[in-house]
């Protein structure tokens, strides 16, 4: 049944990283169509039929939720799940699933990192334009002050 099952996947990308997934028990991030984010294990990918193909519901076992941020479409992680508590089974429709990865850790703290270097870069510049419009009035001050003597 698996080889079948396998066979008949190959023809769709996200089918065939659902399948993958479920077989070698890879925790995956899955984006919706509503921008909501679920990463986790795939428990079930469906029994295709005749009538309504492969894969059409998913169950997974969430580790990490979240959301696509509207404008940047990032990744903004809002619920790790405890590992240590039994969780039922997350049920999917294929049709609403926008995109769907192998997930890191790794990757996702290395974007953590980077986007905390960003965060450091953009405060400095911050920093450095309110210093420097400091600076500009205190000069404007000091020349209307000598001005007005």
């Amino acid at each position: 049944m698996a080889y079948l099952l396998g066979e008949s996947v190959d023809h769709s990308p996200i089918c065939s990283t659902l399948f993958d997934a479920f077989v070698e028990k890879d925790e995956v991030m899955i984006t919706m169509a509503d921008r909501k984010v679920y990463v986790g294990y795939i428990m079930d990918v469906g029994a295709p039929t005749e009538v309504t193909g492969v894969n059409q519901e998913i169950l997974l076992i969430p580790t990490v939720s979240g959301y696509r941020d509207k404008d940047t479409l990032r990744v903004v992680y809002t619920t790790d799940y405890p590992s240590d508590t039994p969780l039922r089974p997350i049920g999917f429709r294929q049709e609403n699933i926008v995109s769907i990865s192998v997930f890191s850790e790794e990757v996702r703290e290395a974007f953590k990192r980077a986007d905390s270097g960003r965060a450091g870069e953009e405060a400095a510049k911050e920093k450095a334009a309110k210093d420097q419009l400091v600076k500009a009035i205190t000069e404007l001050v000091a020349v209307v002050q000598a001005a007005q003597r």
